[in-house]
Protein backbone atom coordinates (compact mmCIF):
# COMPACT_ATOMS: atom_id res chain seq x y z
CA UNK A 1 0.00 0.00 0.00
CA UNK A 2 2.81 2.41 0.88
CA UNK A 3 4.43 1.77 -2.51
CA UNK A 4 1.15 2.40 -4.35
CA UNK A 5 0.56 5.63 -2.40
CA UNK A 6 4.04 6.82 -3.34
CA UNK A 7 3.58 5.95 -7.02
CA UNK A 8 0.21 7.73 -7.06
CA UNK A 9 1.67 10.92 -5.57
CA UNK A 10 4.93 11.29 -7.52
CA UNK A 11 5.33 12.82 -10.96
CA UNK A 12 7.12 10.20 -13.08
CA UNK A 13 9.17 12.70 -15.14
CA UNK A 14 10.55 14.78 -12.30
CA UNK A 15 10.29 12.75 -9.09
CA UNK A 16 8.45 15.67 -7.48
CA UNK A 17 5.01 15.57 -5.95
CA UNK A 18 2.33 15.60 -8.62
CA UNK A 19 -0.25 18.38 -8.57
CA UNK A 20 -2.90 16.46 -6.61
CA UNK A 21 -0.45 15.25 -3.96
CA UNK A 22 1.14 18.69 -3.64
CA UNK A 23 -2.27 20.32 -3.16
CA UNK A 24 -3.31 17.79 -0.51
CA UNK A 25 -0.07 18.13 1.47
CA UNK A 26 0.11 21.89 1.07
CA UNK A 27 -3.50 22.27 2.20
CA UNK A 28 -2.70 20.34 5.39
CA UNK A 29 0.46 22.40 5.96
CA UNK A 30 -1.32 25.74 5.46
CA UNK A 31 -4.15 24.67 7.76
CA UNK A 32 -1.65 23.60 10.44
CA UNK A 33 0.37 26.80 10.09
CA UNK A 34 -2.80 28.88 10.37
CA UNK A 35 -3.03 27.84 14.00
CA UNK A 36 0.36 29.25 14.93
CA UNK A 37 2.59 32.25 14.33
CA UNK A 38 4.72 32.54 11.23
CA UNK A 39 3.98 33.18 7.59
CA UNK A 40 4.10 30.65 4.77
CA UNK A 41 4.79 31.47 1.13
CA UNK A 42 4.00 29.93 -2.24
CA UNK A 43 6.15 30.20 -5.36
CA UNK A 44 4.71 29.37 -8.78
CA UNK A 45 7.40 28.87 -11.42
CA UNK A 46 7.27 28.49 -15.19
CA UNK A 47 10.16 27.66 -17.51
CA UNK A 48 10.41 30.42 -20.07
CA UNK A 49 10.08 29.41 -23.73
CA UNK A 50 10.10 25.70 -22.87
CA UNK A 51 8.19 24.89 -26.06
CA UNK A 52 11.36 25.88 -27.93
CA UNK A 53 13.30 23.14 -26.08
CA UNK A 54 10.76 20.49 -27.09
CA UNK A 55 10.54 21.79 -30.66
CA UNK A 56 14.32 22.01 -31.11
CA UNK A 57 15.56 18.94 -29.22
CA UNK A 58 12.48 16.73 -28.88
CA UNK A 59 10.20 15.75 -26.03
CA UNK A 60 12.61 13.22 -24.51
CA UNK A 61 15.20 15.97 -24.20
CA UNK A 62 12.50 18.19 -22.72
CA UNK A 63 11.79 15.52 -20.12
CA UNK A 64 15.48 15.48 -19.14
CA UNK A 65 15.45 19.26 -18.83
CA UNK A 66 12.35 19.06 -16.59
CA UNK A 67 14.12 16.50 -14.38
CA UNK A 68 17.21 18.74 -14.12
CA UNK A 69 15.06 21.74 -13.20
CA UNK A 70 13.25 19.64 -10.58
CA UNK A 71 16.61 18.73 -9.03
CA UNK A 72 17.58 22.41 -9.01
CA UNK A 73 14.35 23.34 -7.22
CA UNK A 74 14.85 20.64 -4.60
CA UNK A 75 18.42 21.83 -4.01
CA UNK A 76 17.26 25.36 -3.18
CA UNK A 77 14.58 24.61 -0.57
CA UNK A 78 14.70 23.36 2.99
CA UNK A 79 13.39 20.17 4.52
CA UNK A 80 9.73 20.73 5.23
CA UNK A 81 9.15 22.80 2.09
CA UNK A 82 6.95 21.14 -0.55
CA UNK A 83 7.97 21.08 -4.20
CA UNK A 84 5.58 19.87 -6.87
CA UNK A 85 5.01 19.83 -10.58
CA UNK A 86 1.77 21.49 -11.63
CA UNK A 87 2.06 20.12 -15.14
CA UNK A 88 3.84 20.96 -18.34
CA UNK A 89 6.72 23.23 -17.41
CA UNK A 90 5.05 24.72 -14.33
CA UNK A 91 6.17 24.01 -10.78
CA UNK A 92 5.00 25.08 -7.34
CA UNK A 93 6.71 25.36 -3.96
CA UNK A 94 5.23 25.86 -0.51
CA UNK A 95 7.81 27.48 1.74
CA UNK A 96 6.66 26.28 5.13
CA UNK A 97 5.77 28.74 7.87
CA UNK A 98 8.50 29.23 10.44
CA UNK A 99 7.74 30.24 14.01
CA UNK A 100 8.52 33.88 14.63
CA UNK A 101 8.76 34.75 10.93
CA UNK A 102 6.75 37.83 10.07
CA UNK A 103 5.01 38.44 6.77
CA UNK A 104 7.89 40.72 5.73
CA UNK A 105 10.42 38.02 6.71
CA UNK A 106 8.48 35.44 4.69
CA UNK A 107 8.41 37.70 1.64
CA UNK A 108 12.15 38.35 1.90
CA UNK A 109 12.81 34.62 2.25
CA UNK A 110 10.55 33.83 -0.74
CA UNK A 111 12.32 36.43 -2.87
CA UNK A 112 15.70 35.00 -1.85
CA UNK A 113 14.68 31.43 -2.71
CA UNK A 114 13.16 32.58 -6.01
CA UNK A 115 16.34 34.40 -6.99
CA UNK A 116 18.56 31.43 -6.04
CA UNK A 117 16.34 29.17 -8.16
CA UNK A 118 16.43 31.63 -11.05
CA UNK A 119 20.23 31.76 -10.95
CA UNK A 120 20.59 27.98 -10.59
CA UNK A 121 18.28 27.29 -13.55
CA UNK A 122 20.20 29.85 -15.64
CA UNK A 123 23.43 27.99 -14.87
CA UNK A 124 22.09 24.56 -15.83
CA UNK A 125 23.80 22.72 -18.66
CA UNK A 126 21.76 19.58 -19.30
CA UNK A 127 23.78 16.96 -21.12
CA UNK A 128 21.87 14.76 -23.55
CA UNK A 129 22.86 11.70 -25.52
CA UNK A 130 21.42 11.90 -29.02
CA UNK A 131 21.80 9.71 -32.10
CA UNK A 132 24.01 12.50 -33.49
CA UNK A 133 26.22 12.54 -30.38
CA UNK A 134 26.25 14.45 -27.10
CA UNK A 135 24.33 17.69 -26.86
CA UNK A 136 23.99 20.29 -24.12
CA UNK A 137 20.86 22.33 -23.44
CA UNK A 138 21.72 25.60 -21.70
CA UNK A 139 20.45 29.15 -21.52
CA UNK A 140 17.28 28.25 -19.63
CA UNK A 141 15.35 30.78 -17.60
CA UNK A 142 12.44 30.61 -15.21
CA UNK A 143 9.84 33.17 -14.20
CA UNK A 144 8.61 33.11 -10.61
CA UNK A 145 5.60 34.53 -8.81
CA UNK A 146 5.40 34.62 -5.02
CA UNK A 147 2.67 35.15 -2.47
CA UNK A 148 2.84 35.21 1.32
CA UNK A 149 0.23 33.97 3.74
CA UNK A 150 -0.01 36.50 6.53
CA UNK A 151 -0.28 35.41 10.13
CA UNK A 152 -3.79 34.18 10.61
CA UNK A 153 -6.23 32.38 8.38
CA UNK A 154 -5.74 32.17 4.63
CA UNK A 155 -6.62 29.36 2.29
CA UNK A 156 -4.23 27.66 -0.09
CA UNK A 157 -6.32 28.41 -3.18
CA UNK A 158 -6.09 32.17 -2.57
CA UNK A 159 -2.36 31.92 -1.95
CA UNK A 160 -1.72 29.91 -5.15
CA UNK A 161 -3.92 32.28 -7.16
CA UNK A 162 -1.96 35.30 -5.88
CA UNK A 163 1.38 33.62 -6.71
CA UNK A 164 0.10 32.68 -10.18
CA UNK A 165 -0.98 36.28 -10.79
CA UNK A 166 2.51 37.43 -9.75
CA UNK A 167 4.05 34.86 -12.13
CA UNK A 168 2.20 36.31 -15.09
CA UNK A 169 3.21 39.81 -14.04
CA UNK A 170 6.85 38.59 -14.09
CA UNK A 171 6.34 37.16 -17.57
CA UNK A 172 4.81 40.41 -18.83
CA UNK A 173 7.74 42.32 -17.31
CA UNK A 174 10.25 40.41 -19.45
CA UNK A 175 10.58 36.91 -17.94
CA UNK A 176 13.44 35.46 -15.91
Amino acid sequence: VRHLERVASIDAKTGLLNSAAWHARAERAVTRSGRGPGSAAVLVLDLDHFKDVNDTYGHLAGDEVLAAVADALQAEVRDGDLVGRFGGEEFVILLAARAGRTEADALTAAQSVADRIRRRVASLAVGLDTPDGPLTVAGLSVSVGAAVRPDGPADLRTLVHAADTALYAAKRAGRN
